[in-house]
């Protein structure tokens, strides 16, 4: 017969998220009924044997497990690999309480809190499962991500050298410490070799690429991060990263766009804005609000405003447009009813001018 196992948990420690709506007060008797169901619901499929008792101050389950079954160590891991991982890192807590060395759980359960933000807990977590194995580079990495999360980048920059040290070639090392050093200031030159071996190792991973991309923008090597930016979006377009590295291909088109004049204001886009300001005054708000919609959907595939040969067509508005005449547009509609949205794109002193110039026009002062 298998050993009877017991473990407890403070009750703060229970991830209220896990409960319904209308059994989140602790101590209340539906958070009781809610906490035994949610235990024997997670352990009834490794254990043949469940009892939990709630107190006012901790939760006590104990159980048995089954003969030839998987213990809840694996039921836990497939939780997180379901991406259920608040279910994992609940039971994982209690399991942590009687295998406080496990390198398994210390490991599995550091890096789940630290996605989740509860830091502190994670460290421990993971200074424990290097402790156990201070050999592993990857138990390391998982340290100096959650360090790193944390803000505490000293601490974080020496655990992720240690690592290097271990596995010279370990793509999260080198990805990790790449943007560890950007993080502490240090000069790109420094990060961009191990960001660089990142993403030749990890060819489909955006951190590495947004990473390499902003180092090289702080290089001034523009066109080269242009590019690692957009092989960060085309990997997936659709995530936050991806926002990230379209925010970084507008920066580098707007520096490109002023070197262009030295740095300083370009008429012709104060022209395209004061025509599209007297193009609004001719339009209803509704219609300018339509204009400006329709230039946002066209700029989600990305609009370049150094590049005079391509051409794009709207339905709202007749004509052909290059990318920085549609941008001026842009810019202008959305100041009409939406002044203080950010589109990514200053063009605020050409815009100002071109306001100059048509008040100016209409006789104001």
């Amino acid at each position: 017969m298998n050993e009877q196992v017991t473990a407890e948990i403070p009750v703060e420690q229970f991830d209220l998220n896990l409960l319904p709506d209308g059994a989140k007060r602790v101590g209340s008797p539906a958070f009781r009924d809610a906490v035994v169901d949610f235990f024997r619901t997670e352990l009834q499929k490794t254990a043949d044997w469940i009892q939990v008792v709630v107190d006012e101050k901790f939760i006590r389950v104990a159980w048995r497990s089954k003969a030839g079954e998987f213990d809840p160590v694996e039921q836990a891991l497939d939780r997180l690999k379901a991406g259920d991982y608040r279910q994992g890192v609940q039971i994982l807590r209690l399991i942590s309480k009687v295998r406080p060395t496990d390198v398994t759980v210390n490991y599995n359960l550091g890096m789940a809190l630290s996605d989740l933000g509860a830091l502190d807990e994670a460290i421990d977590h993971l200074r424990r499962a290097v402790d156990a194995k201070p050999d592993q580079a990857n138990f390391l990495v998982a340290l100096g991500v959650a360090l790193y999360r944390k803000k505490d980048l000293p601490k974080a920059r020496t655990v992720l050298e240690h690592a290097l040290e271990l596995d010279r070639n370990n793509p999260y090392v080198l990805r990790n410490l790449g943007g560890c050093l950007l993080a502490l200031g240090e000069p790109p030159e420094k990060a961009i070799p191990f960001l660089q071996r990142a993403a030749s190792l990890l060819p489909n991973d955006q951190h590495a690429w947004i990473g390499l991309g902003q180092a090289l923008e702080q290089q001034k090597k523009l066109g080269d991060a242009d590019d690692a930016f957009l092989r960060a979006i085309d990997i997936n377009p659709h995530s936050q990263i991806a926002e990230i590295a379209e925010k970084g291909r507008s920066r580098i088109a707007q520096a490109n766009m002023r070197d262009a004049v030295g740095g300083g204001v370009r008429m012709d886009a104060v022209m395209y804005c004061l025509g599209a300001l007297e193009k609004c005054d001719a339009l209803s708000p509704a219609a300018v609000q339509k204009v400006a919609m329709e230039i946002a959907a066209v700029g989600t595939n990305g609009i370049n405003p150094n590049d005079a040969n391509r051409k794009y067509t709207l339905r709202s508005l007749p004509g052909e447009f290059s990318g920085l005449h549609l941008l001026c547009y842009m810019y202008v509609t959305w100041k009409q009813f939406a002044p203080d949205q950010d589109i990514g794109f200053d063009l605020s002193k050409e815009y100002q001018q071109a306001l100059n110039l048509r008040n100016l026009h209409k006789g104001e002062r």
